[in-house]
């Protein structure tokens, strides 16, 4: 038996159901809007109550955990951190390379030998023999009478060759100076009017003349004979080219053993070579100048050295020791002003290889003239004493080369130029699923990126950062903000710190945060010394940027068409009993947002059977700033009459959006507080068709 009641209660509950359903299942964000909060006391003028749904914003957002509420006036924003977004380490700065080799070629130069002496006594009875017939009768008969007689007359002649005792000090030289220094006592008892005397060496090789005049008995004369040009050996010799003794005028003792005291010595003898006894001697200093190269013409004033060698290599050609002094006045101990030096000895023969630990040594670069990048390097050197006669050339030559590798610093000073380091592109994941599962269109009017610079560089500098959002299916959103300075320490080994903000006055982040973007790529170009002002740059070895960011997004927007809605299936079967239904909502709205709803109901193939459109509320009352400051209240209802109802019998699909916009059809923008709050109120109204 039909039972009417029974009837009425299956349908309604079937319609109850229904709406349940459709308030459980209309996808997540409705799911987090009625927040499980149904209540049972509800109000008697919408019919038959169904729920009661009191939503505020922190339920709407309360899974995103990016979403953050202020302590102090509870407004909503979303924060982004990301400790290190660029990093630069000091590498990207500057380098210091090994230095190329440097090979400095001297030549020996002239060299001292030392000065020699010979002495001999030239006995007459040596020369008679060398004169002629009737000189050596006259001579030998004034000394057979044995008594004094007047010297006899020695007439213009040539008076014989003599050999002169060795010179101990060299076998032969080739001298660039030297004097040949002769003097004679005559111990014969007449005065020589003329002797005029041909130094030779071996060969007859003709070294140069003596001339005398007029040297008295008991007398000395000299001369000397220059050098310089002239070769010399060991074994010299003279000849008496011409001798003329007048004749004496008093009786005096003619005897063999009366002599010419001959005395020949060299001084200030400098060869171009020699085969000689080298006495120890310093020989010229050379200074060289090391060009200190850079990576990118990087000017250097000082550089504190972690690590680093002088690689040192010498070889020479002369058979001597060489005791050498290696001075750099540019390098010194960094808890002293002592400048390097370095002592050691070349031997002849091959190459010598020093290597020398630079560790903790300063390069002072700008001690000369330039005032960066130059040091000088002073080669001091002196021969030892040879061990008997060696073979020496002024072309002899000594070789060293220097080159600084590995160099590691500690600290570096100068002006590093102008250069710009890119840094690798990184990515900000900025999760806004919140507000692209919205849809629709959003603007977030005050988002602020604020960059944490923490930089040990002491060089001015400039940060271009380039910024992009990125959106399947739109056009890119650059940041467009202008270069910016950054902090820099001022002192070595200081660290500056400092923040640099982007915002809606200095750049295009609100419309790139407003895309909502898939992805924000992010990269910098930091400019050195952008101003080109040639001050003192600095680094340490552990000098680097670090660029934090903090982005804030408070939720200060505007918005249209976001919202979020689902398709649910259904019985269309349920709607055959029904001669009209009205849904009746009632809202209290303490939201800044427009409400309007859709529903679509569809047949198996998704072909909508019948579409309509709810206003369900208007904002609430804001004031200038966007702020809710009183709520609206609002009722309307959704009606199916007997028409609808009837061709709702073969639906098979309910798809419900809800949509929001912001006051002003979503160009106002708002403030959204976590206190904001909706109370809506669900029930129902229908008439059944009853048979008979």
């Amino acid at each position: 038996m039909f039972n009417i009641q029974t009837f009425r209660i299956r349908y309604l509950s079937a319609i109850i159901l229904l709406l349940l359903f459709l308030s459980s299942c209309v996808d997540d964000h409705l799911e987090r809007l009625i927040n499980g909060k149904v209540k049972v006391d509800l109000d008697p003028e919408i019919g038959v109550p169904i729920g009661q749904f009191n939503i505020t914003i922190a339920n709407l957002l309360r899974d995103d955990s990016l979403v953050v509420q202020d302590t102090v006036n509870r407004s909503l924003k979303i924060i982004y951190r990301q400790d290190s977004l660029i990093q630069q380490d000091v590498s990207d700065v500057l380098n210091i390379p090994s230095q190329s080799p440097s090979t400095t070629t001297a030549k020996v130069g002239k060299i001292n030998i030392a000065d020699f002496n010979l002495q001999q006594q030239l006995l007459l009875g040596e020369v008679i023999p060398n004169l002629n017939s009737a000189t050596r009768l006259a001579l030998n008969l004034a000394i057979s009478n044995g008594i004094p007689v007047p010297f006899p007359v020695v007439p213009m002649q040539n008076g014989g060759s003599y050999s002169l005792p060795e010179i101990g000090s060299f076998s032969s030289a080739n001298f660039d100076q030297g004097s040949l220094n002769f003097s004679l006592v005559n111990n014969w008892n007449a005065t020589i009017n003329t002797l005029v005397i041909t130094l030779k060496n071996p060969g007859n090789q003709i070294i140069g003349k003596i001339r005398l005049f007029n040297v008295a008995s008991g007398a000395s004369a000299s001369s000397t004979i220059n050098l310089s040009g002239k070769d010399l050996f060991s074994s010299l010799s003279y000849e008496i080219d011409s001798i003329f003794i007048p004749q004496g005028t008093q009786p005096v003792s003619v005897t063999f053993s009366q002599s010419l005291a001959i005395a020949i010595s060299g001084t200030g003898l400098i060869v171009n070579s020699a085969v000689a006894h080298i006495p120890s001697q310093n020989l010229e200093n050379d200074t060289s100048t090391i060009q200190f190269n850079t990576t990118n013409n990087e000017e250097i004033y000082d550089i504190l050295l972690d690590s680093g060698f002088l690689n040192l290599s010498f070889i020479s050609t002369l058979p001597l020791q060489i005791s050498c002094t290696l001075q750099i006045p540019g390098i010194r101990d960094v808890n002293s002003s002592n400048t390097f030096s370095q002592n050691f000895t070349i031997q002849p023969g091959p190459i010598q290889n020093i290597s020398i630990d630079l560790r903790n040594k300063i390069i002072d670069l700008k001690l000369l003239s330039q005032g960066y990048n130059q040091l000088n390097v002073i080669f001091s050197k002196s021969l030892l004493a040879s061990v008997g006669n060696v073979i020496v050339d002024q072309n002899d030559s000594i070789s060293f080369t220097y080159a600084l590798i590995n160099l590691k610093f500690a600290t570096v000073r100068g002006f590093f130029g102008q250069k710009d380091i890119s840094s690798d592109p990184s990515a900000i994941d900025l999760n806004l699923s919140t507000l692209k599962d919205l849809g629709g269109s959003f603007f977030l009017a005050n988002p602020v990126l604020e960059l944490k610079v923490q930089n040990s560089i002491g060089v001015p500098l400039t940060l271009d950062l380039e910024m992009l959002g990125k959106k399947i299916g739109q056009a890119s959103v650059p940041l467009n903000s202008p270069n910016r300075a950054l902090p820099y320490p001022v002192l070595l080994g200081g660290v500056a710190s400092g923040n640099i903000q982007y915002d809606r006055s200095n750049s295009s982040l609100p419309q790139l945060i407003s895309l909502p973007p898939d992805s924000i790529l992010v990269s910098g170009m930091i400019h050195l010394n952008p101003n080109s002002v040639r001050d003192t740059n600095f680094v340490t070895k552990d000098s680097h940027i670090m660029l934090g960011v903090e982005m804030e997004m408070p939720f200060e927007l505007s918005a249209y068409g976001i919202g979020f809605g689902d398709t649910l299936e259904l019985d269309g079967q349920i709607f055959k009993s029904l001669k009209s239904a009205d849904l009746i909502f009632k809202t209290i709205n303490g939201f800044p947002f427009d409400f309007a709803s859709s529903f679509e109901f569809m047949d198996e193939n998704y072909a909508v059977i019948h579409r309509d459109n709810l206003q369900l509320m208007q904002s609430a009352v804001i004031d200038n700033a966007g702020v809710v400051i009183s709520s609206t209240s609002n009722t309307t209802s959704l009606i199916l009459n007997e028409n609808i109802l009837s061709s709702l019998d073969k639906a098979k699909y309910l798809a419900v959006r809800f949509n929001m916009n912001t006051p002003q059809g979503g160009k106002r923008v708002v403030k959204l507080y976590s206190d904001y709050s909706i109370l809506l109120k669900v029930g129902v109204q229908a008439r059944l068709l009853l048979n008979p």
